[in-house]
């Protein structure tokens, strides 16, 4: 606040699959839009949107000073507007919605705003190690997810049920669903590359490649795994030449990542993709826990990356490693999320990143 010249900074949104702003600051993962306000001369407010909410936010928050926001998006505008009197200069971060952003600039006309979403996320790519005890924890989750997917994958199966493999997993143990993406498709005549973000309606058979991403969130942080199956048969040699690339990919870029390495340093690594005849689609390297957050990488023939070439990785740095090598219609994907720090490199989820044949009859 003080390097930005702010006399206050307002906190929104709900806590959704990739934006945890409020729970960031409040430790109450907020299902609706509310708002935690920083004052440098007052306690910080969280104001709670739902009446029905309020009980819980009271329970859960960090934030001492837990307040109702009213019945309607209009009465909590109202009620942010009144903690920001004689405010002449107000940062921003997370989901602020469209109708309270303009009720907002008409109450407080004469307030400056000031979009700090920027020097958010970039705070956000570092973990502390307080931090990393719950992506660790999310990380075993995932873990324990594939290792599911793993002994239940058979021909017969519709994907759809996959889900309630993967959340069954960790349900009880407090943790909730971020995301898990798949794909299905036959690997003699493939039809899709890239994992879906929605289930299709579709059974598995003999013969099939079956790809996943997953995400377990607990409490506002997660780790990630990505890994490719077989199903009822082995990989066939075109599907094994795309993992084979897809891990060296991975391992090389791991084994590079220090803080200080360079957005160009992994670059020049995944032009082996190109080199290798192939490319990808998902991008090849992202931040995450907590969001999904630059720099975003891909290879220098797909896009690019999002940042120039000589900038570099903080120490502390969480992201994820996850080649999605494609060719035309057949793709794998293989990774991790991966902690950067002085101490070394940390992988955290433990599940081996070969190339699993499930054979479940």
């Amino acid at each position: 606040m003080a390097g930005r010249g702010l006399q206050a900074v307002v906190v929104g949104g709900p806590t959704g699959p990739l934006e945890t702003a409020v729970q960031y600051f409040s430790n109450w993962p907020s299902q609706v839009q509310s708002y935690v306000v920083f004052r440098p001369d007052t306690a910080p407010v969280l104001l709670v949107r739902l009446w029905n909410h309020l009980p819980d936010a009271e329970r859960i928050s960090v934030v001492a000073d837990v307040r109702y926001g009213g019945d309607t998006p209009a009465d909590q505008v109202d009620a942010l507007a009144r903690l920001l009197s004689g405010v002449g200069r107000v940062g921003l971060i997370g989901v602020v919605p469209h109708g309270d952003l303009l009720r907002l600039r008409h109450l407080v006309a004469e307030t400056a705003i000031v979009d700090c979403d920027d020097d958010y996320r970039a705070f956000r790519l570092v973990k502390s190690a307080e931090e990393m005890v719950f992506v660790r924890i999310a990380s075993r989750m995932n873990d324990a997810a594939v290792s599911a997917l793993a002994a239940a994958l058979r021909p017969g199966m519709r994907e759809p049920e996959v889900a309630e493999v993967i959340e069954g997993t960790y349900l009880a143990h407090r943790a909730w669903n971020l995301i898990h993406f798949s794909l299905s498709t036959p690997m003699e005549d493939p039809a899709v590359c890239v994992p879906h973000q929605y289930h299709p309606d579709r059974m598995l058979r003999a013969g099939d490649v079956f790809v996943t991403e997953i995400s377990t969130t607990f409490w506002g942080y997660a780790g990630q795994i990505l890994r490719t199956f077989t199903i009822g048969a082995p990989p066939t040699d075109r599907y094994r030449r795309l993992h084979e690339v897809a891990l060296d990919v991975y391992h090389r870029i791991v084994e590079r990542l220090r803080p200080g390495t360079t957005v160009g340093d992994v670059l020049d690594v995944a032009d082996r993709i190109t080199d290798a005849g192939f490319d990808i689609w998902d991008d090849l390297v992202h931040g995450f826990g907590g969001a999904y957050l630059p720099p975003i990488v891909r290879t220098r023939a797909s896009r690019g990356a999002t940042h120039p070439d000589d900038h570099p990785y903080p120490d502390g740095a969480l992201v994820v490693v996850q080649p999605n090598v494609i060719d035309g219609a057949a793709g794998v994907q293989v990774g991790n999320s991966v902690w950067i720090s002085s101490g070394g490199v940390e992988i955290t989820q433990q599940y081996p990143t070969r190339l699993i044949e499930c054979d479940n009859g």
